[in-house]
């Protein structure tokens, strides 16, 4: 069998959509830009700095219990806390999977970066010295524990954080 061709098809064409090819496209084009608009402004709010900075945010939250936790000396809580997703993307993974260098990409907030390093400083620290405290309280030196230095590190980094956080909406 073989199509129809001819002035019968344009006919069915007209009769079923009310207009010819040419009418149809010139309608069609009409809707452009609505059309356009609309999948532009669906891109924008599916930003990829919006599932970082959620990340960022629940990171940030998980923090908050590591001062107390470090007060009742529960060292491997602590250390659980920074060694597991995703507050361990922060500091210890390397800069391709750290929310901070992709919010700054994203956002093109490049004061980020510095920030990045400043959190993971914080973090590294916080952590070595909770390990002390568990594996080294008797080496050389005074032989105390710890519970100062790393509480007033867990603070910064969420403070940092806070700020990281800050700056990424500031830019979206």
């Amino acid at each position: 069998l073989k199509p129809k061709t001819g002035s019968a098809s344009r006919t069915a064409l007209e009769a079923k959509v009310g207009m010819n090819r040419r009418q149809f496209g010139a309608a069609s084009l009409a809707f452009l830009p609505v059309t356009t608009a609309a999948v532009a402004d669906s891109w924008a709010a599916a930003s990829p700095a919006k599932p970082l900075l959620e990340d960022l945010e629940l990171s940030r939250s998980k923090l908050d219990s590591i001062p107390g936790l470090l007060e009742n000396q529960e060292w491997d809580a602590v250390r659980t806390i920074l060694k597991t997703p995703p507050v361990n993307f922060l500091w210890n993974m390397g800069d391709s999977k750290n929310p901070v260098l992709q919010l700054a990409k994203a956002t093109d907030e490049y004061d980020l970066v510095e920030l990045k390093d400043d959190i993971a400083i914080s973090l590294q620290m916080c952590d070595q010295l909770t390990y002390d405290n568990v594996f080294l309280p008797f080496q050389p030196g005074n032989g105390k524990i710890k519970i100062k230095e790393p509480q007033e590190l867990a603070i910064k980094a969420m403070k940092q954080i806070d700020d990281a956080i800050r700056m990424a909406k500031d830019a979206m």
